[in-house]
């Protein structure tokens, strides 16, 4: 029973600095999740990855497979995450897709780890909150393996994999799989395809030099529904797409889908010819689509097609001792980008009229270098000092394909600067105490400084007036004090409280009816987070995941000291495992996911949206070595609730925006290996 277990007492994480370390020496807020645990989540959508998380909120938008995510900020659409695939991130800086773990093979993760507040010395721009690793393949077997899941559900939902691993040779050794995934969607105009691919070759060049090279590749179409702007149309249960009129003309006048489109080709490299120091070299070659119809303010629908080819490189040295380690090295990467904005259709949204024809067309050569090195040193035997540091220098050559000026087809809404470039530089500090009083305790203090570039859809692709077109970066400093503790035969507890500041916040403001994005003051991010893992008897076992935070504009030229919107005070999510003695390999587990209220614009005219609670059922039987069922049920009691709700007070009233939730879902499937 305990070797099937979920709670992982001791879980292993790469994710700080690249070297397997037990999460409690950490001197860090990290989480993490095992592929046991995984297994019986039955991973659909990115948030039944994560939310199980504390202080990890991931809420899936109109394209079902798109998302929003909530990580020690309020749920938000910025760069404050950096979201990676084996260690190596999935979109260069300054391309944020809100919607990135997409491209990571969140499906069919074998482990799942979150980095919570800045990162370390090894990450740079967009780790200001927290780091996601996603692992895509477990290391090849020793001996022919393979696997056959298959997986049904509500709203003709279907998925299936097929995975291989094998060694080739004594020196080489495979693992790959492929799986498709098909659902209708319980909403209208919610239909999603998904098809991925993932191979891992290993192989000892000799005795000093091993190469491990990856692939992954995913191709995902999803139909995209609006939110409603009346919360009773949640309560009526409806399935409408929108009640947005746009809405439906733009059904009739363009494909109205989001598509990702992602492959990433890496070789890690590693040397260990010099005596206890690691050299690795990672090259790697990544290709980005994102394609979508905005379907959101101000309503008139423009298509949007971003392409991005990169080249880069991640070159890490490893030296470890008796007093500690010392990790240092570089990260380079090239993109060459290309975006084009499109209005597909005439039409009329508030008060202007934009008619067919181009709105953007530019591209984008981005260059980004780093040097960093990170150092851990044992003052005593239990008293441990880090230190990192990291240099970031960032470029963007920006040429624009169109005229200059005022885009006059859109009612002059959008704007298109000049020919630029522009580059961005930052030094970040990291230091952090950790003090362990007895093996099983660590107590510790953490400083990290961190920062993001703008975007450049934010400089580039433009509304209002020229005069609104220069951004700086934004700053963040962390600060952590946290608490580690196993107990019992296997129990855990963990408590992290932070205090961060976001400096030069790059904060949308209104001027009429047009929406601009320009350097506020400063945003104030506080607060408490709390894991426990406790087995209660041999046959159950719990976790609970709460967090409290608090999130606030600092002195803000509009929004004075206000809390910001769409950031609930509190998140829970609690876990209760059985698994009887009486039947070997059943696991029953019932989950419950709290949501706190919060305010649902940042001036506080329009009041709180409640959050929501909802619980979950999953199960999974090993019938045998070779057979595996499992299901689960999504929202038992079939709760109306909204995901994301929004306001906008204007000078023409108040307008609402409500993303419905998923009402109550079956899913059932097997797995079968030999």
């Amino acid at each position: 029973l305990l070797a099937d277990s979920i709670v992982d007492i001791s879980p292993i994480s790469v994710t700080a600095t690249g070297v397997s370390e037990k999460v409690i020496e950490q001197p860090l807020s990290i989480a993490t999740k095992s592929t046991e645990e995984i297994k019986l989540d039955q991973v659909i959508f990115q948030k039944d990855l994560l939310n199980s998380l504390s202080g990890v909120r991931v809420e899936q938008t109109g394209s079902v497979i798109g998302h929003t995510t909530a990580i020690r900020m309020p749920e938000n659409k910025g760069p404050y995450y950096l979201f990676m695939q084996d260690g190596i991130p999935v979109q260069s800086s300054g391309f944020f897709n809100h919607n990135g773990l997409a491209y990571t093979t969140f499906q069919t993760a074998t482990s799942v780890e979150v980095l919570k507040g800045a990162g370390t010395a090894l990450y740079g721009s967009d780790a200001v909150s927290a780091v996601i690793n996603v692992k895509s393949l477990a290391k090849p077997s020793k001996k022919r393996e393979v696997r056959v899941k298959g997986m049904i559900g509500s709203n003709n939902y279907a998925s299936g994999l097929v995975e291989i691993s094998d060694t080739v040779d004594e020196n080489s050794a495979y693992r790959a799989n492929v799986s498709y995934m098909h659902s209708d969607g319980w909403r209208d105009h919610t239909n999603a395809d998904r098809a991925e691919a993932n191979i891992r070759y290993d192989h000892t060049l000799n005795d000093d030099n091993d190469v491990k090279v990856i692939f992954n590749f995913s191709k995902t179409e999803a139909e995209q529904a609006d939110s409603f702007g009346d919360y009773a149309k949640i309560e009526d249960g409806s399935t409408d797409a929108s009640d947005d009129p746009n809405y439906a003309t733009a059904l009739t006048k363009t494909d109205v889908k989001r598509k990702f489109d992602y492959a990433r080709l890496s070789a890690e490299f590693t040397n260990y010819t010099f005596e206890d120091v690691e050299i690795a070299f990672t090259p790697y070659l990544r290709y980005n689509r994102n394609r979508y119809v905005a379907t959101w303010y101000p309503g008139n629908y423009p298509s949007n097609d971003n392409e991005l080819n990169t080249f880069g490189l991640i070159q890490k040295n490893t030296y470890e001792a008796s007093w500690g380690k010392i990790v240092g090295g570089f990260d380079a990467e090239y993109t060459q980008s290309s975006l084009q904005y499109n209005q597909d259709f005439d039409i009329s949204s508030n008060g202007k009229n934009f008619t067919t024809g181009p709105i953007f067309d530019y591209s984008v050569n981005y260059m980004a270098i780093a040097p960093y090195i990170h150092t851990e040193y044992k003052l005593l035997s239990n008293l441990i000092i880090t230190a990192g540091l990291r240099y970031d220098y960032n470029q963007y050559d920006y040429t624009n394909n169109l005229s200059d000026g005022n885009v006059t087809n859109s009612g002059n809404y959008y704007y298109r600067p000049g020919n630029k470039t522009d580059s961005f530089s930052h030094l970040s500090p990291k230091l952090s105490l950790s003090y362990k009083p007895m093996k099983e305790t660590n107590i510790y203090l953490r400083y990290a400084n961190g920062f993001r570039i703008p975007q450049a859809s934010r400089l580039y692709s433009q509304t209002a007036s020229a005069n609104r077109v220069d951004l700086n970066p934004e700053t963040t400093n962390t600060y952590e004090v946290g608490v580690k503790n196993e107990f019992g035969t296997r129990s855990y507890f963990e408590v992290a409280a932070y205090y961060m500041t976001i400096d030069d916040t790059i904060t949308k403001y209104e001027d009429g009816a047009v929406d601009y994005y320009s350097n506020g003051e400063s945003t104030i991010h506080q607060g408490i987070e709390t894991t426990l893992k406790l087995q209660i008897t041999k046959e159950w076992e719990g976790y609970i995941a709460y967090s409290y935070s608090k999130h606030n504009y600092d002195n803000d030229p509009v929004y004075k000291d206000d809390e910001i919107a769409k950031a609930p005070n509190t998140l829970a999510n609690m876990r209760l495992v059985y698994a009887p003695n009486y039947l070997n390999g059943l696991r029953v587990m019932g989950e419950y996911q709290h949501v706190g209220s919060y305010w649902m614009e940042d001036t506080h005219k329009t009041g709180k949206y409640d959050g929501y609670n909802i619980g979950n059922i999953k199960a999974d039987y090993a019938v045998n070595k070779s057979l595996v069922l499992f299901s689960k049920v999504t929202n038992i009691t079939d709760e109306r609730y909204a995901v994301s709700a929004s306001a906008r007070v204007s000078s023409i009233g108040t307008t609402y925006d409500y993303t419905p939730g998923d009402p109550r879902q079956f899913y059932a499937g097997l797995e079968y290996k030999w």
